[in-house]
C-alpha cells in the first residue's frame, strides 16, 4: 500500500537528527504493523500538492504548528484537497492539523482554547467500528495542540472524546478518519518536543503534568492499526 502524506511542517528542529521528519516518523510507526505500507511526500506546506485524488493508495495529513483557520494560501489550497478527496471517496487520515483540516472543510469549526493538550492522555471510545482492532478502551496517545474541532461537519461521527477534547477522534463515512492525537509520537519524541517547546512557554504546571504521562501505558501501534484497518477498508471484526 502506498500513501501519500500530505505533509504540513517539518518536525521540531532538535528531533531531526534522529528522527528525520514526518516521512520517517510514520514509515516506523506504519511499519511496526504492516512492513509493506509506503509514503510519498507531498510538501503541501511549500504548495506541492497531488494532481489528483487517486494519484496514492490513500492519503494521510499530518501535524502543524499551523492553525487551519490561518489565511494562509497552502492552507486554502489543502481546505479545497479535502474536499476534493472527500468527494472522491479517497481513503484519509489526519493526525491533529489533519484532523481539524477535516472538520474545517467540511463545514465544521475549530478554534484555539484555554486548555493545553499535552501529554500521553486516554481517548475514551464513544463507538465502535469494525476497523477498531485490536479491541483497546481506553487508548493512551500523546498530544501536543491548543486548537480543537469544537463542531463537528454535519456528515460526521464521534469515535471517541478524551477529558480535554470532546471530539478527539471523527469520521466521515467510511473514507475520512480524523485523530487529534500523534500516534506518531513516542515517549523519547514527546519529552524532547514538550520540553523545547514548551518549557517557557505554557502556563505553571502544564509542562510538569504534560512530562508525569511519559510512562502512562502507550498504544500508537495499536492506534495505527486502526488507521491502516479504516485506509484499506477493512471493517469486518
Amino acid at each position: 500500500m502506498q500513501i501519500g502524506l500530505l505533509r504540513c511542517d517539518e518536525i521540531f528542529e532538535d528531533l531531526r537528527p534522529r528522527y528525520e521528519g514526518y516521512h520517517r516518523l510514520f514509515t516506523d510507526l506504519f511499519g511496526a504493523v504492516r512492513p509493506d505500507v509506503s509514503f510519498v511526500d507531498y510538501p503541501v506546506v511549500d504548495g506541492t500538492l497531488p494532481g489528483s485524488a487517486d494519484e496514492q493508495d490513500a492519503w494521510l495529513i499530518t501535524g502543524s504548528v499551523r492553525g487551519v483557520y490561518e489565511d494562509e494560501p497552502w492552507i486554502h489550497d489543502l481546505l479545497d484537497l479535502v474536499r476534493d478527496l472527500d468527494a472522491a471517496r479517497a481513503p484519509t487520515v489526519g493526525v491533529c492539523f489533519g484532523h481539524q483540516a477535516i472538520a474545517q472543510a467540511l463545514g465544521g469549526r475549530v478554534e484555539r482554547v484555554e486548555t493545553w493538550g499535552l501529554g500521553n492522555r486516554p481517548i475514551n471510545l464513544e463507538a465502535r467500528e469494525g476497523w477498531m482492532e485490536p479491541d483497546t478502551d481506553p487508548v493512551g496517545v500523546f498530544y501536543c495542540h491548543r486548537d480543537q474541532v469544537l463542531n463537528l461537519p454535519d456528515e460526521a461521527r464521534l469515535i471517541a472524546s478524551s477529558d480535554h477534547c470532546p471530539a478527539a477522534v471523527l469520521a466521515v463515512g467510511d473514507h475520512l478518519l480524523g485523530v487529534q492525537a500523534h500516534p506518531e509520537f513516542n515517549a523519547h519524541y514527546a519529552d524532547i518536543l514538550y520540553r523545547g517547546r514548551y518549557t517557557s512557554s505554557s502556563p505553571p504546571g502544564v509542562l510538569d503534568d504534560a512530562l508525569a504521562t511519559l510512562d502512562a501505558p502507550l498504544h500508537r501501534v495499536e492506534v495505527a492499526s486502526w488507521m491502516l484497518r479504516f485506509l484499506r477498508g477493512e471493517y469486518g471484526i
